[in-house]
């Protein structure tokens, strides 16, 4: 067994991670999804930070940011509803989004912001490894650090990556945005297996997993599986969250058993 801030890895038994986007629908619905993906069993949950121009995500994911960015999202109010829901469970949850998000107006002031409200990460998509004085913002108020790593990323890039000591390493299962589906089972296996020879730090993955069947082709690969863009479809298509809950069902039993 594996210890990070972030997530326990447990060689028998594969995370689920949920991805939902702060204020969507609402925050009430937000606020309500939290909970759900607590209660199904999230081992930890990622929070996406509506930006105007999220270049990694699908139309999906892409069409919430702009949706809760239309309903005056501030970040403020996300901290709030994480503040709450800190009172409710200790499920680990991180900020993900884009470095314009995370250094206005500084990268003090939103890491002081983000741990003081209970978030235990940060995965910043597009900021470069280089970047170390942003990066220390965000360590030094005890926030981890996950480090995305895409099927393109070469070998220099991915050991400059490990420098900055992530806490969890996120590998995106395909090429292209969130969503589409294209998993190439032979290649994510030899990457992740290259990645875990580089670092002993749990290694995830996520982009284009949405069936029980993706679940059960990559579950024995990696430590935890991470879902977008079927739960933000799901809550936008049903705000009492039913249907949400209906689809994660199986999958949370596929990943889980």
């Amino acid at each position: 067994m594996q210890n990070s801030n972030l997530l326990t890895v447990n060689k028998n038994k594969t995370a689920f991670i949920p991805y939902l986007v702060a204020g969507h629908t609402s925050n009430e619905v937000f606020s309500a999804a939290l909970k759900l993906l607590n209660d199904v069993g999230a081992d930890l949950i990622e929070i996406g930070i509506p930006f105007t121009d999220p270049i990694a995500e699908g139309k999906i994911i892409e069409s919430a940011h702009h949706h809760a960015l239309k309903n005056n999202f501030v970040l403020s109010e996300v901290c709030k509803i994480v503040k709450e829901f800190r009172t409710y469970s200790d499920t680990p949850v991180i900020a993900m989004g884009y470095t314009n998000s995370f250094i206005n107006p500084s990268s003090e002031y939103i890491a002081t912001k983000l741990s003081e409200s209970g978030f235990s990460g940060v995965l910043i998509v597009d900021l470069p490894a280089s970047e170390k004085s942003i990066i220390n913002s965000f360590t030094e108020k005890k926030l981890n650090l996950v480090q995305l790593i895409a099927p393109t990323t070469q070998l220099n890039l991915i050991e400059s990556f490990l420098e900055n000591d992530p806490a969890l390493i996120y590998y995106i299962t395909q090429r292209g945005i969130t969503g589409s589906t294209n998993l190439d089972l032979a290649e994510i296996s030899e990457k992740l297996s290259s990645i875990k020879k580089l670092s002993n730090k749990p290694v995830v993955t996520g982009f284009g997993i949405k069936t029980v069947e993706d679940v059960k082709n990559l579950k024995n690969l990696t430590d935890g599986i991470v879902i977008g863009s079927p739960i933000v479809e799901k809550i936008n298509l049903d705000s009492s969250l039913n249907a949400l809950k209906e689809y994660l069902k199986p999958i949370v039993k596929a990943i889980k058993e």
